[in-house]
């Protein structure tokens, strides 16, 4: 009888524990899932385009963080760390559902190729400029050299889990290449006069060189419509390889992220190559390029990691130091106009041949 009693008190001493540690997670998903859904509800209702709903997730966190706004955050921050590293890595499985591969082909090997070299080369610039030459950490010139090669917000979160980088560095990559890539919308059109482009030409131009998909939009629109649909073509290839550059990174990283892992068995052995979501990922691009996930049902998969993304956002900047990421702001800034530069330079000269 004092075996059993001894029994149920240890069982309900644990059920009460883990209850305690469960609702200690409740407050920070609770914040992250009411601002999450207001800033969608703003953004859909007033249509705005000026700034992505990801940056403005990172900036109310940051914001309500160092402003200290809430006087007891910390009671935020089991919460938001959950939220912002797996439902981060959730949203990034999710992201595979809307990827199609064989658009990588459809307009034409050359374009195509001159993307690639454009990401390789911003890539590798990020790499020189920014961790060798101005001494940034190896994951912040990483995360910068993605943002701005692929696909602005949604590339830096989907890279960061995968390369172990912290809020942070999130925080800095995000948010100053935001800003920039913001500059180019007004800036970049008048280099189209004074280059002699052509809207087909600017539309390449704007494609390889502006940080986001919606900056793309805007700075190509002011110029034409021909130019907008180029530019939009060129930059949502430039997303879809996403997937082979985080397959890519995984590969460069695996050592620095998993020295403590024991390779004994062969799920072992792939999920040190491959996280659970990055497996995901790739599974989910398959099923979608070889349509057994249909467009429609691609299109509000990523819907709802977009969502995702933007809670993530959220709790990452609620672990944001501002003093630490304004540290790096103007190393950070000089790699980004690096890039952006090798960008319009290469979508200036190659646009004379695709």
């Amino acid at each position: 009888m004092f075996i059993f009693i001894t029994i149920v008190i240890n069982i309900i001493s644990k059920v009460e524990m883990n209850l305690r540690v469960f609702y200690a997670y409740i407050p920070g998903l609770i914040f992250c899932l009411i601002i999450g859904l207001f800033i969608n509800y703003i953004f859909d209702s007033f249509k705005i385009k000026i700034i992505d709903t990801l940056l403005s997730g990172l900036i109310i966190g940051i914001v309500v963080k160092n402003l200290k706004f809430i006087p007891k955050i910390s009671y935020l921050d089991k919460g938001a760390k959950f939220t912002g590293k797996h439902i981060l890595e959730f949203a990034v499985m999710l992201m595979g559902a809307s990827i199609f591969l064989p658009d990588l082909f459809e307009n034409g090997l050359n374009l195509f190729f001159v993307i690639v070299i454009g990401i390789t080369g911003s890539m590798v610039i990020s790499y020189l400029v920014g961790y060798k030459f101005l001494k940034l950490d190896k994951k912040l010139s990483t995360l910068v050299g993605v943002g701005n090669s692929i696909c602005g917000n949604s590339a830096v979160a989907v890279v960061a889990p995968i390369i172990g980088a912290s809020s942070t560095q999130i925080g800095a990559a995000i948010g100053i290449s935001a800003i920039l890539g913001a500059s180019q919308i007004i800036l970049l059109p008048l280099l189209a006069p004074a280059l002699g482009l052509g809207n087909y030409e600017y539309g390449i131009v704007a494609g390889m060189s502006v940080y986001a998909v919606a900056q793309v939009v805007a700075a190509s629109s002011i110029v034409s419509p021909v130019s907008a649909n180029v530019a939009t073509v060129v930059k949502l290839t430039r997303v879809i390889l996403l997937a082979p550059l985080v397959i890519i990174l995984r590969f460069f990283y695996k050592s620095d992220n998993s020295n403590d892992i024991k390779q004994s068995t062969i799920l072992n052995s792939v999920l040190k190559f491959l996280p659970w979501f990055v497996i995901g990922f790739i599974v989910l691009s398959i099923l979608r390029s070889t349509e057994i996930i249909n467009p429609n049902i691609g299109e509000d998969i990523r819907s709802l990691a977009r969502f995702l993304f933007i809670l993530s956002m959220i709790a990452i900047g609620l672990s944001v130091d501002l003093k630490e990421m304004l540290k790096v702001g103007p190393k950070v800034v000089i790699t980004i106009l690096a890039i952006i530069l090798f960008m319009i330079t290469i979508g200036t000269i190659s646009s004379n041949f695709v």
